[in-house]
């Protein structure tokens, strides 16, 4: 989709009330995965392998339950207005005691996360809690997409990290004890673990480098609507101080986000094959 075509979306998102919405976004979705069957193929391949890998009983979620679910994400994101729009943010009781464990710690955070569910308008919800987040964001291929994204997070009070050196930057800003958002899920070379969501260490390592703290994140579209939020406990990869070392922090982020995708496949937002044909459970 082009620029254009979002600011149209948006328009409409804001315009029209939430049912309408949903069943507009729904419809859409639907016809993308008619018209696009290799796409759809790949989707409901991983479903059915994460499904088998979970032991979960009966037939696997199709292609057609994800893209709507992202459709729906990418809908929240656009509306800017998640209280006029019925989307509300739900945490739970170890989520609250992580998130104040990580505020409360004075130094820099680097929040990781990855393709899951609402992860825009989730970090949206973080920046008004914080008072501003900034972002480490790969550029979309059409830059006229990338800045209408780069305003769309400003408006939620995100800043997104595109100058010409962004780990610089974002070294400079952790040691002044901002908080850096990240997604690991789409490492740039295939990772050699077992588990289900591939890790790309870059953002542990910026971490250990500005000796921040990092708290893993993720989030979810619940059945009423609402946005829910589950952080797990920060940790830290500063081995001065009794930190963890890297191969423990990918596994502590490895097993957190290998235990959301079971529990929730279909907002796990991957497209391509995740595993190749013949593996377990494709």
């Amino acid at each position: 989709m082009t620029d254009l075509g979002y600011s149209v979306a948006s328009f409409l998102v804001r315009r029209l009330p939430p049912r309408a919405t949903e069943r507009l976004v729904d419809l859409a979705s639907d016809l993308y995965v008619l018209t696009h069957p290799r796409r759809a193929r790949a989707v409901s391949l991983n479903l059915a392998w994460i499904w088998n890998e979970a032991r979960r009983s009966g037939p696997p979620p199709r292609a057609r339950q994800t893209y709507r679910a992202f459709a729906r994400a990418v809908r929240d994101f656009l509306a800017q207005e998640p209280e006029q729009g019925g989307s509300r943010v739900r945490l739970s009781e170890a989520a609250r005691v992580a998130l104040r464990t990580a505020r409360l710690s004075g130094s820099g955070i680097v929040l990781v996360s990855g393709h899951f569910g609402p992860w825009e308008r989730a970090l949206q919800w973080l920046a008004a809690e914080l008072g501003g987040v900034e972002a480490l964001a790969a550029p979309h291929r059409l830059a006229a997409v990338d800045r209408f994204f780069v305003k769309q997070r400003a408006r939620g009070g995100v800043r997104t990290l595109c100058s010409s050196r962004p780990v610089r930057t974002a070294l400079q800003r952790l040691k002044t004890g901002a908080w850096i958002a990240a997604l690991v899920d789409r490492p740039r070379r295939s990772p050699g673990g077992e588990g289900i969501v591939p890790i790309d260490p870059g953002p542990l390592l910026l971490a250990r480098r500005a000796r921040a703290l990092v708290i893993p994140g993720v989030s979810r579209i619940a059945g009423d609507g609402a946005v829910e939020i589950e952080f797990d406990t920060p940790f830290s990869l500063d081995r001065a101080t009794g930190g963890l070392d890297l191969s423990e922090g990918i596994i502590r982020l490895q097993e957190f986000f290998d235990a959301h995708v079971r529990a929730h496949p279909t907002q796990w937002f991957q497209w391509r094959c995740a595993r190749s044909l013949g593996a377990p459970g494709l």
